[in-house]
């Protein structure tokens, strides 16, 4: 008997409608889909599909691989569900560098589970007047003498707010004559948007967070700039360019592999990753070395010209010879 047929809604940001519709398309006869419709608003587009419960999952999996970070929930989820839940998962601090962001972000925070302690909603921040004299001074410290730049003034802002905050993301907004800039700070850098006038400013500064919480790739369009460089383009992004849906056949093998397709993505849209290997050696090293020095210390009780002859009369110690030469000094 065939299993009853039910209909799930996934939730896709920073993808368009087209791309998706696409995908889902190729699936429909792999995955004996029932019904697909799309509906997009702004950047979010809304996929609804009918099928039964074992091929809902199936092309949900295979829309996963092929959007990636894209593919952000389902069913009643909203992208504050999932920035918060980022936020509290991966225990990290997120703090507001200026009023606009806390606007944008405190409504669609408040009362997610277990985001009071990852978000300050402005206390530690730029709602305290001590904090927020810090984060300017200390924003006026980065920019120096250079010529006054939007971006640039928010980036320093950034920066700043995440010294005063010791937080580990810091997200700020300025309004522009043609839209706005979101833009979200980490520790070694910025992403920033320019959202234009007539799209939700709100809904990309979450997903930009939850993205680089999760350390996903962010958006097309979403720009990554190093702490102390200065942004290449202030202007408006150019509309999503994405690459073709692949076939039916190309997502089946990709699920049969376990690999992700290869969806070719800017260089600043993912925060490279560096080995930490190094410092944690020398760290090792370094902790060894002290907890050598201060058993000697305790055996010779201060005195380490003493040591070979300490060392000599412990059971069990080694022999070293009297004479001069293997003196240890």
């Amino acid at each position: 008997m065939a299993a009853a047929s039910e209909s799930r809604v996934l939730r896709f940001f920073g993808v368009e409608e087209e791309q998706v519709r696409q995908a889902a398309s190729a699936l429909a006869g792999r995955c004996a889909l029932a019904g697909i419709e799309t509906r997009a608003q702004g950047a979010e587009t809304l996929l609804a599909l009918t099928a039964s419960p074992a091929a809902l999952r199936k092309a949900e999996d295979l829309l996963g691989r092929t959007f990636r970070a894209g593919l952000y929930g389902a069913g009643e989820q909203t992208l504050a569900d999932c920035a918060a839940r980022a936020l509290v998962k991966h225990d990290r601090l997120l703090a507001c560098a200026d009023a606009l962001a806390l606007d944008l972000l405190a409504p669609r925070l408040e009362g997610k589970p277990g985001i009071d302690a990852c978000f300050d909603f402005g206390a530690g921040s730029c709602a305290d007047p001590a904090a927020l004299a810090k984060i300017e001074a200390g924003a006026r410290r980065c920019k120096g003498n250079s010529p006054s730049d939007p971006v640039w003034d928010e980036l320093c802002r950034l920066r700043a707010a995440l010294r005063v905050t010791h937080a580990d993301f810091a997200a700020g907004a300025i309004p522009l004559q043609d839209g706005t800039l979101t833009a979200v700070a980490g520790r070694r850098g910025s992403w920033t948007r320019h959202v234009p006038a007539g799209d939700n400013p709100a809904l990309w500064l979450l997903d930009m967070i939850r993205r680089a919480v999760a350390g996903s790739p962010q958006a097309q369009g979403v720009s990554f700039t190093l702490h102390g460089e200065r942004p290449a383009r202030s202007g408006p992004q150019p509309a999503l360019q994405l690459p073709a849906a692949p076939s039916a056949a190309a997502l089946e093998a990709a699920l049969a592999s376990g690999q992700e397709d290869d969806v070719p993505l800017p260089a600043a849209a993912m925060l490279p990753r560096r080995s930490r290997w190094p410092a944690r050696l020398a760290f090792v090293l370094v902790v060894l070395a002290a907890v050598g020095l201060a058993a000697a210390f305790r055996l010779t009780d201060g005195d380490l010209a003493a040591l070979p002859e300490v060392l000599r009369s412990l059971p069990g110690g080694p022999g070293v010879p009297a004479h001069s030469g293997a003196t240890l000094l």
